[in-house]
């Protein structure tokens, strides 16, 4: 019996593995038809770009890659170029990647739209959620938006929820120790609190009310009403179709295929061409002109190589960062180096390398700009000090200048189970981490002192980058997290705006004429599909890659317990003592 079963996964597995080799021949045996003389570009939305292509074990092998959030943006600043693309058409879902990230799309359809080409929007719906609101923040940036005749405009505004463990841990027997600095530090509230304390409650709302008030005024500008008359319309949602029209929230009523009609008209014929397979030509003529390097910089920080496979996101570890910088500054025909920094922060010591390896890339004398995604906080904030200038989205979540620890003590549930343990240790402390026993008086005193010097360490890091004072300090860090608007207002970045503001400033920091085209290299390059087959059919990085899998499938699940960033993670319990995090 045995022997079928590893028969029959063997079998399984040599047929998943040929078809995946198949689809992946058949991807780079397949020739794309060129672009019409004329017609529209047709954008499937339903899931929208992300800052990049991995999709997990076998991302990109069975059908296409996904264009990242950089390809996307750099393909419509071509397409506004080609004599050949008279317009848009985009069907949207109800897909969130993150408020700056639709920022970033609502600046290129903008820019797409000031080349006098037209831009379409369609919707089945518009549900509640982030996914609702932030598709249609994304319409308004079209110049026509559809919406089908049985979908709803259900667009209430944000919202998170923070579980609060405390209660049924206490239950269990178990509890956290540790600390954190300041009160608005309060990702380990979920595990210490009954109830949200006032400066995490007061930090919450300020966050949502202006990631709502952002949406507001840029949907009111778009739509041509005022602010007060759209936040009325979101609060009296639900609506149909009809009331949408009537507030002038949409502007038509109707079917995919409609919309399409109305496309056809305009062209003159039924000639549209698909967005991936435009991405793919654009992107493959490398142009002329100077080089800017874009260096990702995005996942949870850590100190391994390879990273912990239970973290959500991509995994942002020093020497893969620092190998793709060093290329970066180290090209002679790159002129500037944008670093895209996408991160919440992680583990203290990585954080600090990550910021170093900023720090010297920048000693090489090629101006560092870093372009902050949705989130670039607590240690992805310290990454960004040492750039020559930080441009954050509005939209973009920074700051959390701050720390924590935690360890969970088990020590009742140990005892309700009957449970002993003994301590056989050579050190005062060495037994200090363990989760059957709490701190002493003087082990806590430890772990303060040692939060405490951290804090102080990024404190004044930040202070001397941004040029504030001790008062200034304690206004902008105990913990607080910003949106990017708010960040501007208190010193903490630079400049507000996307991608492709901060390669302007690159070029002009480069003495590259701002109307002069520039190539963008990204760095590390992404891997190709061919790449992607090797690796499966040899095995080779297998553990990497099940660990990206794994990292995958836990966001996946983050993302339905919902929330905004840094509100809780489920990687908060799995925190070591004396291992502070920078989130």
């Amino acid at each position: 019996m045995r022997r079928f079963f590893v028969g029959l996964l063997a079998t399984v597995g040599f047929f998943a593995l040929a078809g995946t080799v198949l689809a992946a021949f058949l991807s780079f045996s397949t020739d794309r038809p060129g672009v019409p003389s004329r017609t529209a570009l047709e954008i499937d939305w339903r899931v929208l770009p992300r800052e990049s292509a991995g999709e997990g074990l076998t991302g990109g092998l069975f059908g296409r890659d996904r264009p990242t959030l950089a390809d996307t943006i750099e393909t419509l600043r071509r397409a506004a170029a080609d004599k050949r693309v008279t317009g848009i058409v985009a069907t949207l879902g109800d897909d969130w990647p993150g408020l700056a990230a639709v920022q970033e799309l609502r600046d290129a359809i903008a820019a797409f739209r000031a080349s006098g080409k037209f831009t379409i929007a369609w919707a089945p719906s518009f549900e509640d959620g982030p996914g609702g609101i932030g598709n249609w923040y994304l319409a308004t940036a079209f110049e026509r938006v559809w919406m089908q005749p049985s979908g709803e405009f259900a667009v209430t505004g944000f919202a998170t929820q923070v579980p609060l463990l405390k209660g049924g841990l206490d239950k269990l027997g178990v509890r956290f120790e540790g600390g954190q600095r300041h009160e608005f530090k309060a990702a380990p509230n979920s595990f210490t609190e009954t109830g949200l304390t006032k400066p995490h409650r007061d930090n919450l709302q300020a966050l949502v009310d202006s990631m709502l008030g952002q949406v507001v005024a840029d949907t009111a500008r778009a739509r041509g009403i005022e602010p007060a008359a759209v936040r009325r319309l979101i609060d009296a949602a639900p609506l149909g179709a009809a009331e949408a029209v009537a507030g002038k929230l949409i502007d038509r009523i109707g079917y995919r295929d409609e919309v399409l009609d109305d496309v056809y008209k305009r062209l003159g014929d039924r000639d549209t061409y698909e967005f991936e397979d435009y991405v793919a030509r654009a992107l493959s003529r490398s142009g002329k002109g100077d080089v800017i390097a874009l260096v990702a910089a995005h996942g949870t920080m850590h100190d391994s190589e390879e990273g912990d496979p239970f973290e959500a996101g991509e995994a942002l570890t020093r020497a893969p960062f620092s190998r793709a910088l060093f290329d970066a500054v180290g090209d002679p025909d790159v002129k500037a180096v944008v670093v895209r920094i996408d991160s919440p922060g992680g583990s203290v010591v990585a954080a600090d390398a990550l910021r170093r390896a900023v720090e010297r890339a920048k000693g090489a004398g090629k101006p560092i700009i870093v372009s902050m995604g949705n989130v670039a906080a607590s240690g992805g904030y310290l990454m960004a000090l040492s750039a020559d200038l930080v441009v954050a989205q509005p939209g973009s979540v920074t700051g959390s200048i701050g720390v924590f620890g935690l360890k969970p003590v088990v020590a009742g549930l140990l005892d309700t189970l009957g449970v002993k343990l003994e301590d056989i240790a050579a050190g005062t402390n060495a037994a200090m981490g363990s989760p059957a026993r709490s701190y002493t008086p003087a082990q806590q005193a430890l772990v303060d002192r040692q939060l405490d010097r951290i804090y102080a360490d990024f404190t004044a890091r930040v202070a001397a980058a941004r040029k504030l004072d001790a008062g200034q300090i304690d206004k902008v860090a105990r913990g607080r997290v910003f949106t990017g608007l708010d960040a501007k207002k208190a010193g903490l970045v630079d400049e507000l705006g996307g991608l492709t503001l901060a390669i302007g400033f690159a070029k002009a920091r480069a003495g590259i004429d701002a109307g002069r085209d520039v190539q963008i290299r990204r760095f590390p390059a992404e891997r190709s599909r061919i790449d992607r087959v090797v690796d499966l059919v040899t095995g080779k990085h297998a553990k990497a890659v099940a660990r990206a899998e794994t990292r995958r499938m836990v966001a996946a699940v983050e993302t339905h317990l919902g929330g905004l960033p840094l509100a809780w993670r489920p990687s908060a319990l799995r925190l070591p003592p004396l291992a502070p995090l920078w989130r």
